[in-house]
């Protein structure tokens, strides 16, 4: 029997949600990371993460968009955009830029269309409030991730470097 997928707003009751997503997403991401990389206190940035989280959930305005995915009404995933005035000394456009923030969804859940309904979610909700630019950030080991952005529109524009001494 195929699972019901559902996109939604997030309401109060979900900030434990958001907060346990946004803690998956980022160990997701430190799993895929340089062995090099991982010489920091990695309690100490979940803890981080944990309480910007918290902060952007509590405190999110007309300008931030947390969607929340289901599958049979359980959770199963989560997007946060975000609306930012660019800085005027962007080299490649300023004013009000869209900000594809943050997309997870679990593992089990994966495959079934979940990413590509909270992209749409986002950049319906984007459009709706006047936003013709979107910035997103995506790491170069997460082919699924770029695939999904790419096959919306999305183009590569910068590339970033890292090096450990």
């Amino acid at each position: 029997m195929e699972k019901k997928a559902t996109i939604r707003q997030a309401v109060g009751s979900d900030l434990e949600v958001f907060i346990e997503f946004s803690l998956k997403l980022a160990r997701y991401n430190r799993s895929k990371h340089s062995e090099k990389c991982k010489y920091d206190d990695f309690n100490q940035v979940l803890h981080a993460i944990k309480n910007k989280a918290i902060n952007t959930f509590i405190n999110r305005e007309d300008r931030t968009l947390v969607l929340i995915a289901e599958l049979d009404k359980e959770p199963a995933g989560y997007a946060l955009g975000r609306i930012l005035q660019e800085d005027a000394t962007a080299d490649n456009g300023t004013g009000k830029v869209g900000l594809f923030d943050e997309l997870f969804v679990d593992e089990a859940a994966r495959g079934l269309k979940l990413g590509q309904l909270l992209t749409e979610g986002v950049m319906t909700w984007l459009k709706s409030q006047g936003i013709n630019r979107v910035k997103l950030h995506a790491y170069y080991w997460n082919t699924a991730a770029r695939k999904l952005y790419e096959r919306n529109g999305f183009m590569e524009y910068a590339s970033s470097f890292e090096k450990f001494i």
